[in-house]
């Protein structure tokens, strides 16, 4: 009785160090030149990184873990998406109703043909000429951790389910939490 519980109790050692050391050995991206990682700097998404799930395709900008972000940087007002074979670029809703309060954001093969994408220092900002932001650097994190451009003042009747952020450019080698 006792030779097959020391059996399973090896076993079930064995599998967990194989776990362990399987979670260890996973790598996060290497910067390439001229490129930046972009991430919130605001709890609860703190060092979350700016990316599309699934990776580098096409679809919604969220904001996640920093094992698949992506890389990016601002060309002629454009938020470029560098997916390794194609770029996407951040493009921005245009609603009817210029006085909404959350827009939504998603990367495209197309360019943006709403507004435009700058860095202010290292925080990443986007304008337009029809809405009058107080904050060009407000962006918002909602339902989904997906990216939306706050319209209104950075704090200051938040919608519900939404968490106010800026997000920053990041230079490092790698995306470090």
């Amino acid at each position: 009785m006792f030779p097959k519980l020391a059996c399973v109790l090896l076993a079930l050692e064995a599998s967990a160090q194989t776990l362990t050391s399987t979670a260890a050995t996973s790598t996060l991206p290497t910067l390439q030149p001229d490129w930046y990682f972009i991430r919130a700097v605001e709890t609860p998404y703190y060092h979350s990184y700016l990316q599309t799930i699934p990776s580098a395709t096409p679809g919604p900008a969220y904001l996640a873990s920093n094992t698949n972000a992506g890389q990016f940087n601002i060309v002629s007002g454009q938020l470029v998406y560098d997916t390794g074979n194609e770029q996407l670029y951040m493009n921005v809703e245009d609603p009817a109703n210029k006085t909404q309060r959350t827009l939504q954001t998603w990367f495209n093969e197309t360019e943006n043909a709403y507004g435009t994408f700058a860095f202010q220092g290292d925080a990443i900002t986007w304008t337009v000429e029809d809405i009058d932001r107080q904050n060009t650097a407000a962006w918002y994190v909602c339902e989904e951790d997906k990216l939306y451009i706050n319209t209104g003042a950075y704090g200051y009747e938040t919608p519900d389910g939404c968490y106010d952020q800026t997000i920053h450019s990041y230079g490092g080698s790698t995306p470090t939490v």
